[in-house]
């Protein structure tokens, strides 16, 4: 088929540590379908689990156009750090796509991808339930700093955030710290009247970091609206995801360089504040780095890579 002049078809698919998008594009980019479906991180929900997310994200967004024949996809994947990952999710892939080729990236790519629209070139700073940064270089080389999950960093992550705003809000109810409206906020967030029947839930259900990570909101708004823990909580973080994507930037040689810094995550996304305190860092460090926020979500991204297979003639 000629790619240029046809129809046809292609898949995006974001696979997370909270939840698993996935959309159908045709051959002008234009979204035609998407579909959602639980956590596919294998590393942290299992490799079934993630395998049955990524089945019901397909399954709902080619469903509701008729299952069409697809040119290609892209996967871009959280939770691939080794080789032996790859292997994970190319076996996946084989099987739930065994005419496809699916091209598989790390979830940094498309989430740089779909926020520059297109390129990749630059640095992406990853902010949700993890956070990672990653740098791309013209001649391809990649450098990342963070990721190592919430028990080792993750620092200015959604997790982190909540834990530090969990924290501050114990310390302040035991007169260990100073008062903050994170006592009364982080207790009404889950609809709970004190909290230490928040601290209860929490043990008694097994909260595991993305259930935590659901609490930042809190601790970002409190922010916003002036309470000093929660900012300095904020500040905190923000420096952290500033100064991992430094150590990138110096990595890879590129503090004279013209690019973007993308800010990917819910939590770009509730703090202007952070937003702000990244520009800051980062402008000193090189002032031609434009700081954005996406352009596109990840999944888009996703879809654009598997689009540019396409156009390559198949395999990169």
């Amino acid at each position: 088929m000629s790619s240029e002049t046809s129809a046809f078809y292609v898949l995006g698919l974001d696979g997370g540590g909270s939840r698993t998008l996935c959309v159908v594009l045709d051959e002008r980019a234009q979204e035609i379908s998407r579909g959602q479906g639980g956590p596919s991180n294998h590393q942290s929900v299992g490799v079934e689990a993630a395998r049955q997310a990524i089945r019901h994200a397909m399954t709902a967004a080619l469903d509701a156009i008729g299952n069409p024949a697809l040119e290609a996809a892209c996967w871009g994947m959280a939770g691939l750090d080794r080789p032996e990952d790859e292997d994970i999710i190319k076996e996946m892939a084989q099987a739930l796509l065994p005419e496809v080729h699916v091209e598989i990236v790390h979830d940094s790519t498309i989430a740089l991808v779909g926020g520059t629209g297109g390129k990749r070139v630059g640095v992406v700073i990853i902010a949700g339930t993890g956070s990672i940064a990653v740098g791309y270089h013209p001649s391809g080389r990649v450098a990342r700093a963070g990721g190592w999950g919430h028990l080792l960093g993750d620092e200015g992550s959604g997790y982190y955030i909540a834990l530090r705003g969990l924290n501050t809000a114990t310390r302040a109810q035991d007169g260990r710290g100073p008062m903050t409206s994170l006592v009364n906020r982080m207790a009404e967030a889950v609809d709970v009247p004190t909290l230490e029947d928040l601290a209860n839930r929490i043990y008694l259900e097994g909260w595991a970091a993305p259930e935590v990570a659901t609490l930042a909101p809190v601790v970002l708004k409190a922010a916003e609206e002036g309470d000093e823990q929660a900012m300095q909580i904020v500040e905190d973080a923000g420096m952290e995801l500033a100064l991992a994507a430094r150590v990138v930037i110096e990595a890879l040689e590129m503090v004279n360089e013209a690019f973007e810094v993308v800010l990917s995550g819910g939590v770009f996304k509730g703090s202007p504040r952070m937003v702000e305190i990244i520009q800051k860092e980062l402008r000193a460090v090189n002032p031609r780095a434009e700081v954005i926020l996406p352009r596109q979500e990840p999944v888009r991204g996703a879809g654009l890579i598997a689009l540019e297979v396409v156009r390559l003639g198949g395999k990169e």
